[in-house]
């Protein structure tokens, strides 16, 4: 009797814990109908049954271990709560002629658009520890193109933001934004990337909103930057941009999601998703600058763009001229590192240079204009007569 109790408690427990779904179900299904039927043969079964339901026990307490799919320390989920609780608000052209940013087929190997429907692609990856002991995430927003179909365009166009954080466990919200960056044509004499504060644009729980520029794809921490490249971008009749979701790519070792095209050599993604944006010389420029500060990640490509900027401006002709000469006279200061002042809060979005060698530039061309206006229409003034106002006669 008490064997036969024995027998019925285990087989009770065990399938109170669930034990007859599990993968051997079948087995314990016959076990019982034999120990049923073979009440005096039980022990060496029975002892076996315990082993298994003490060890079925001690798995379900032991917990979950997260899943990390691109092995970078990071877990699949926490990355997941970043780039949803960081991703940017983007404005793109209404008349982008590339249309949205696109999907690619998962599990390609070359990228291949699926759709123009204005997916994201994200990136999250651990940084070296703070000094204080904080841990630091760096975070990429990919917006990728089927085409970039500006001036000198191309097939492909891998474009995107990114944010470098700090915090410390798994809980999103107890990370914080320190700076945001904004990639502009990167890697070439056309760079107008931009790096600042988080607390400059009032993005360091959330992400900013970042401007797109149409057919290039250049981005832009403010709308006004758009045209101080090499004047090829433009940011204006823009709208939000919709994106659901951002797709985990992984790491550049360890894809995510189907991304093994993001490692193909039609485009530059894989070395955007190897390196870091924040390196401390680029951190180091930010820091030297007021708080109001929006700063060029590459100030010593300026002069260069400067000409090319006057070149663009004398091949369009009078409709941009006077606005590219002015944004060429600006860049040609090439001994300023910023790219934009935001006065006050950044509702004003105040427009303004920050050295005051690049200012007297301005104002000793705005003098030296007017003063050649001023003497020719002296000159006319005389020739016909006329005199000007406030002269005697």
């Amino acid at each position: 009797m008490a064997a036969n109790l024995s027998v019925r408690l285990i087989l009770r427990l065990f399938e109170r814990r669930g034990f007859g779904g599990n993968p051997w179900g079948r087995d314990f299904f016959y076990a019982r109908a034999w120990l049923k039927s073979n009440p005096m043969d039980h022990v060496p079964i029975l002892r076996v049954l315990l082993v298994f339901l003490l060890c079925g026990v001690s798995l379900t307490a032991m917990p979950q271990q997260a899943t990390d799919s691109d092995a970078d320390g990071l877990s699949d989920a926490f990355e997941g709560a970043l780039l949803h609780k960081f991703q940017p608000q983007f404005e793109i052209s209404k008349e982008d002629c590339a249309g949205e940013p696109a999907q690619f087929i998962p599990g390609a190997a070359r990228p291949i658009v699926l759709a123009e429907d204005g997916t994201l692609y994200g990136q999250a990856f651990p940084r070296k520890a703070a000094p204080d002991g904080q841990h630091q995430i760096e975070l990429h927003f990919y917006h990728l193109w089927r085409v970039d179909c500006g001036r000198m365009g191309h097939p492909l166009d891998a474009e995107h933001v990114s944010a470098l954080l700090r915090g410390s466990g798994s809980d999103a919200s107890q990370w914080k934004a320190l700076y945001w960056y904004a990639a502009a044509h990167e890697d070439t004499v056309c760079d107008a990337s931009q790096i600042t504060r988080a607390s400059t644009l009032e993005a360091e729980t959330h992400g900013p909103t970042v401007w797109i520029s149409g057919g290039k794809h250049g981005s832009f921490l403010e709308e006004e930057l758009c045209q101080r490249g090499c004047g090829g971008d433009r940011c204006a009749d823009t709208k939000p941009l919709v994106s659901a979701v951002v797709v985990n790519l992984g790491e550049y070792t360890s894809a995510m999601n189907g991304a093994a095209w993001s490692h193909s050599a039609e485009w530059s993604l894989t070395a955007k998703m190897r390196r870091s944006d924040f390196p401390a010389k680029r951190t180091s420029l930010v820091e030297r600058e007021p708080e109001t500060n929006i700063v060029w990640a590459n100030p010593e490509k300026r002069p260069a763009q400067a000409a090319i900027l006057g070149g663009n401006a004398a091949i369009d002709g009078a409709m941009v001229g006077g606005g590219s000469t002015a944004d060429a006279l600006a860049v040609s200061e090439s001994d300023t590192n910023t790219a934009l002042v935001l006065a006050g809060t950044r509702s004003s979005n105040a427009l303004e240079t920050t050295t005051q060698k690049t200012g007297n530039a301005l104002t000793k061309s705005y003098r030296g204009v007017r003063h050649a206006l001023g003497t020719a229409a002296k000159r006319t003034g005389g020739a016909l007569g006329v005199k000007n106002d406030g002269e005697k006669d």
